[in-house]
This record gives C-alpha cells, sequence and structure tokens, in this order.
C-alpha cells in the first residue's frame, strides 16, 4: 500500500483531509463515502456522488472521489482530474499520476470518457423515446 502500512496511512490521510476541508466539510464528505460504501456492500449500484445542494461544492465532490480512490484501492497517490461532461458539468476521473502530470494523457482521458458518456446519452434517448418514432414498415396494404 502507498503512504503506509494498515489503517496508518488511511489516518494520515483522513487527518489532511479534515485540514484542507474544515470540519463542517469533512463530516459531509465522510457521510457521502459512508452512505455509498453501505449501497455498494449492500450490492445496490451506487453513483458516485455526493448529496444534491450547493453545499457539495466541486472541491468537496472532488474530495469525496479522492477518498473514495483511497477505500477501494488502498493508494493515496492517484489524482484526481476535473472532465468536463457534454452537457457543461463538471466530472471527475481518478488517474494514476503519470496521467495527470501529462496534459496528452490527461486529455485521452477526459476524450475517452466524453465519447462514452456521448454514447451513454445517446441510448438513453432512443430507450425513452426521445427520438421521433420510425415510419411504419410499408406492408402493401396501405
Amino acid at each position: 500500500m502507498q503512504g503506509g502500512r494498515g489503517g496508518d496511512f488511511l489516518d494520515a490521510y483522513l487527518a489532511a483531509l479534515a485540514d484542507r476541508c474544515g470540519p463542517a466539510a469533512f463530516e459531509a464528505v465522510v457521510a457521502a463515502v459512508r452512505d455509498t460504501c453501505a449501497m455498494l456492500a449492500d450490492g445496490h449500484p451506487a453513483v458516485l456522488a455526493g448529496p444534491d445542494g450547493a453545499a457539495f461544492t466541486p472541491r468537496l465532490q472532488r474530495e469525496y472521489l479522492g477518498l473514495m480512490a483511497v477505500l477501494m484501492t488502498g493508494r493515496t497517490d492517484l489524482e484526481v482530474i476535473a472532465v468536463p461532461a457534454a452537457d457543461g458539468t463538471e466530472g471527475w476521473a481518478v488517474v494514476e499520476p503519470k496521467i495527470a502530470e501529462n496534459p496528452e494523457s490527461a486529455d485521452a482521458v477526459r476524450a475517452r470518457l466524453l465519447a462514452a458518456e456521448t454514447d451513454r446519452v445517446r441510448a438513453m434517448e432512443v430507450l425513452t423515446g426521445a427520438f421521433p418514432p420510425l415510419p411504419r414498415p410499408w406492408t402493401g396494404q396501405d
């Protein structure tokens, strides 16, 4: 594990997180992570996102994702990069440090994620009927 053995690395990460965020924001991040982990542990799908509202700022969303990455991987050296979505909102991706440090590599990750999101949105539009219906097939009886 990066950053130490056993719980030491997590204790150090949480202490640094509390220092960066302050008490109220730290509690919000930890609560969001706890709820997400509970959903995942119960076998439910979970969207990696925090509570709605202005209080869960992009900075806290980034901290949330960073803590989730530490808990899932046991690594503290991963980086969180911004990934703009097609609708203009900002998302995040957890990447290796060498990718975060290389603008071309980070942009390639962003492009792949944006392409996947665009494909997902198009598929949902088709499934939910957002596109006009196809013309009726010609049967020769019209």
